[in-house]
């Protein structure tokens, strides 16, 4: 009788767990799941209609990459090419973002791509806090499932929205910022702005290489 009662309360208790983590919308932590996760997740929101930013896309551009990776990349919101594409950083800042993650050293192969903003807002315009505000949702939870060690903000506003702050990514770049559950953020510059102002690639590259090595020291 014991023995049935112990294992009617582990039922329970299992039960109970199950419950908390669809409450809490906790995902499981198995890594092998992570791309399953990422394509159910870009399912629901495919055609997301939160900001008026749908009625001129092409396409919504979710992210692309490794989704075991420890580090993450995270821009501002497409481009022409990324809307046309349907993929993040493939027109020409994307070209120089991989060229320069070559340049120090780091695989495209290691890292996950993502922008805070999914549709591309119009004439490539900077991103409204309306529109931030719908689309962050989306990009914690990339970040929940991915589970990166180190984040790499490319820009003022993916650094301003992830680090809750107004001050500009001149004074943020080249910093580690600690974030929950271990995690460190790490800002720097938009590859697009070291094609409009190529003086601050020496910058951004000097950004990619502390990012290469804290990747590696917490490897």
């Amino acid at each position: 009788m014991e023995d049935i009662y112990s294992e009617y309360l582990n039922i329970i208790r299992d039960f109970r767990e199950y419950l908390e983590r669809k409450m809490k919308r906790i995902v499981p932590c198995d890594n092998s799941t992570n791309s399953a996760f990422l394509d159910e997740l870009y399912q629901k929101i495919k055609n997301c209609k939160r900001c008026p930013l749908y009625r001129s896309r092409t396409n919504l551009v979710f992210g692309r990459g490794n989704p075991n990776a420890k580090l993450m990349f995270i821009g501002e919101a497409p481009g022409k090419d990324e809307d046309l594409q349907g993929k993040p950083f493939v027109g020409a800042a994307g070209k120089l973002f991989e060229k320069s993650l070559k340049d120090v050293g780091i695989s495209l192969e290691d890292v996950y791509i993502a922008n805070v903003l999914k549709c591309r807002p119009p004439r490539n315009r900077d991103p409204k806090p309306e529109e931030i505000a719908a689309c962050f949702p989306y990009l914690q939870k990339q970040i929940q499932i991915i589970k990166p060690k180190i984040i790499c903000t490319l820009g003022k506003f993916s650094t301003q929205t992830l680090l809750n702050t107004t001050q500009g990514i001149s004074s943020l770049r080249g910093k580690i910022f600690s974030l929950e559950e271990g995690r460190i953020l790490i800002p720097t510059y938009h590859p697009a702005a070291c094609i409009y102002r190529p003086p601050l690639k020496e910058q951004f590259l000097k950004d990619l290489m502390l990012v290469k090595e804290r990747l590696e020291t917490d490897a």
